[in-house]
């Protein structure tokens, strides 16, 4: 049994290596810049429409599915970004079965933790007038970009929202969904997101 379970350990790590060897190749494909050390484990969604622009800063920690991380089971991540979007990934950046939907801009930070099965979305998606929304053709609404600054913390099964900014060091509780701006050194959480609290800065 013990022998069995080190074969199994051992061909997940080969599964895991191999899949972001072909993440990689497949960012290359898509003309994203990312720096050194960019893990992907799993399969992770990529649309990029032509002029979308996606950067990755060094050290980007992502796992999608396969059950790499327990709270996110099989689901996928995916990086989505419509013409003339972007994308821009800081350092030291981890996040697991995150989608990030851009129509206008997402902003992401150095040393941001992002929870398992995460949205961030800076369109409505869809207009609000129905009258337009029954047309045909795809209706993306108001979009607005989402800033997440340094050393952020959101929980599990968050949604951040058009224009919103989280200032830095702040943390979000899982299952919030953020509406409007959080300053820095916050805890917030809720639906919609509110301070629970201020957060003492302590050095590390």
């Amino acid at each position: 049994m013990k022998n069995i379970r080190s074969i199994i350990r051992f061909t997940k790590r080969v599964r895991n290596r191999l899949s972001s060897y072909y993440n990689l190749l497949r960012l290359k494909m898509y003309g994203v810049e990312h720096g050194k050390h960019c893990v992907i484990h799993g399969k992770l969604y990529i649309t990029l429409f032509p002029t979308a622009k996606v950067t990755i800063g060094n050290n980007l920690y992502f796992s999608s599915g396969w059950g790499v991380n327990a709270l996110c089971a099989n689901k996928r991540g995916m990086i989505y970004a419509t013409e003339h979007a972007s994308i821009e990934i800081g350092d030291h950046v981890g996040m697991s079965s995150t989608v990030l939907w851009a129509h206008n801009k997402i902003v992401i930070g150095d040393y941001v933790k992002i929870g398992g099965n995460c949205i961030l979305i800076d369109t409505d998606a869809h207009n609000m007038d129905f009258s337009i929304r029954r047309g045909q053709h795809t209706d993306w609404g108001i979009a607005a970009p989402i800033v997440i600054e340094d050393d952020v913390f959101i929980g599990a099964n968050c949604i951040i929202l058009k224009g919103v900014t989280i200032g830095a060091r702040s943390i979000i509780a899982a299952g919030s969904v953020v509406t409007k701006n959080i300053p820095a050194d916050c805890i917030a959480g809720g639906n919609p997101a509110k301070i629970i609290r201020r957060i003492s800065q302590q050095k590390p």
